[in-house]
């Protein structure tokens, strides 16, 4: 793809592709490949659902945004044939998503171009032509760019650097990951819930988790971090005081993740 507007003539056999149900009818349905300046497609009956359809209305509907396998193309009669039945859901829901977050990137760069006072295709090659060389997708290189600012986009040019990072980090959510676990604790003492709750408590500040109560003695631990390592190690360091500062107090306590 050389500009922003850029599409691909047709696909490929054996690709998944993104495609909108134009028309229902009992043999089939007719689709539009969105990617593909809108190429025309054709899913037979027979592929709409791994058994048998008495009735294709309901398993598609007009209007519908769907993921398709590309099964063959006659080039000579322009005809591509479909497949909805061979798309695992959560291989349609990635693809869908995949397309939809083009679509915000896409929009993202028409904005930048704006505010520069130029055209989306300049904004493309200025832009989006370096980052493609470092990550898989535009996606992928604006959720680090919301995260990391202008380290995660040194090849872009000085002029376009600080207009991108400011609208992306004010347009893109920082991808967030989450982990949790339970700590199971007893404390021998007269005073021991208050002792539990105020070295939790500490434990809760001093390492950015969140901690309640789930009863019979245990603990709920939440971390959340941009990414899995930065979760991780928070969860690990709030797990390890937690337990180590209630053994120190006469009790017994034992972290198990969740996931």
């Amino acid at each position: 793809m050389s500009s922003l507007d850029e599409e691909r003539e047709i696909p490929e056999v054996g690709e998944f592709v993104v495609c909108k149900v134009k028309q229902v009818l009992g043999y089939g349905a007719f689709v539009e490949l969105v990617e593909y300046r809108n190429k025309k497609g054709f899913v037979h009956v027979s592929q709409v659902a791994s058994r048998w359809v008495k009735n294709i209305r309901n398993f598609v509907k007009d209007g519908q945004i769907r993921a398709a396998k590309v099964l063959s193309i006659d080039r000579d009669r322009g005809q591509i044939d479909l497949s909805f039945n061979k798309v695992s859901s959560h291989a349609q829901r990635a693809r869908i998503e995949e397309w939809k977050q083009l679509k915000r990137s896409k929009k993202l760069l028409e904005i930048l171009a704006e505010s520069q006072k130029t055209t989306p295709e300049q904004a493309w090659n200025a832009v989006a032509k370096p980052l493609l060389e470092s990550y898989d997708s535009l996606g992928e290189a604006f959720q680090n760019i919301a995260l990391l600012g202008a380290e995660a986009a040194e090849d872009v040019p000085k002029e376009w650097l600080n207009p991108l990072v400011e609208l992306v980090q004010k347009s893109v959510p920082v991808p967030k990951k989450t982990l949790s676990g339970v700590l199971s604790v007893k404390l021998i003492d007269s005073k021991g819930v208050d002792l539990i709750k105020e070295i939790l408590s500490t434990v809760e500040k001093d390492n950015n988790v969140t901690i309640f109560y789930s009863g019979g003695g245990k603990y709920a631990l939440k971390a959340t971090a941009p990414d899995f390592k930065s979760t991780e190690k928070i969860l690990n360091d709030a797990s390890e005081a937690a337990v180590d500062a209630i053994k120190k107090a006469g009790g017994k306590a034992n972290f198990k993740r969740s996931d």
